[in-house]
């Protein structure tokens, strides 16, 4: 005796177009019920979303202002959460005065938030002022410090271009720097004694230097 197969009865056309009248009233309901708390919140949302870019202007303008001070020689601190911009200019201020103590929190900040490219310009302000410091002892002839500020610069291009390998001013410093290491092979000794030697000579062999006296 065979078992009659029972087949679920397909909807009539007439109970699917009731269906979608069904869901079509309840979304004009729920709209209807919340078309006026969406009405009122509207102005917030847009008083918020003003706020917030007239907020962001004038951090922009506020930050612009303060590295034109700090490029004008003004001494403003910056915080180490401030941003990239920020800290690239007050290390390049440091470094113009010679404040090389202060700057690696800053060039640490600067790694800490991913900004590479002023990472390794900040680092060549620091080398730089490393190396103009050497100058300066070797033009006093004392020649004793001058040995570890060009090891310092030299370390600080190095790191400069591992950031920014086509960084060509930080290959042009780097290369001075080591042609002063050749030309007072000394410098790189532990014993610290000090070098019979002229530092004038130096000034004939580095490119980009003048000839006879600086």
């Amino acid at each position: 005796m065979t078992t009659a197969m029972h087949l679920p009865e397909r909807a009539a056309p007439h109970q699917h177009a009731d269906r979608l009248r069904t869901r079509r009233t309840g979304l004009s309901g729920v709209w209807r019920r919340t078309r006026p708390c969406l009405l009122a919140l509207l102005p917030v949302l847009l008083l918020i979303a003003a706020l917030g870019c007239a907020y962001g202007a004038w951090r922009i303008a506020r930050d612009n202002a303060t590295i034109r001070a700090l490029a004008a020689g003004q001494d403003l601190a910056v915080p180490v959460g401030a941003a990239p911009p920020l800290l690239l200019a007050r290390v390049q201020h440091l470094a113009r005065r010679g404040a090389v103590e202060a700057i690696e929190p800053l060039i640490a900040a600067l790694d800490g938030q991913g900004a590479r490219d002023r990472a390794a310009r900040a680092r060549f302000a620091l080398a730089n002022a490393h190396l103009r410091q050497a100058f300066d002892h070797l033009e006093r002839g004392d020649l004793d410090p001058a040995g570890p500020r060009i090891t310092l610069a030299r370390q600080e291009y190095r790191r400069a271009l591992q950031g920014r390998p086509d960084f060509w001013d930080a290959k042009f410093n780097l290369d001075v720097a080591s042609r002063l290491l050749r030309d007072f092979p000394e410098f790189e000794r532990k014993s610290g004694n000090a070098l019979a030697a002229e530092p004038k000579k130096i000034w004939t062999d580095i490119p980009g230097q003048p000839r006879g006296e600086p």
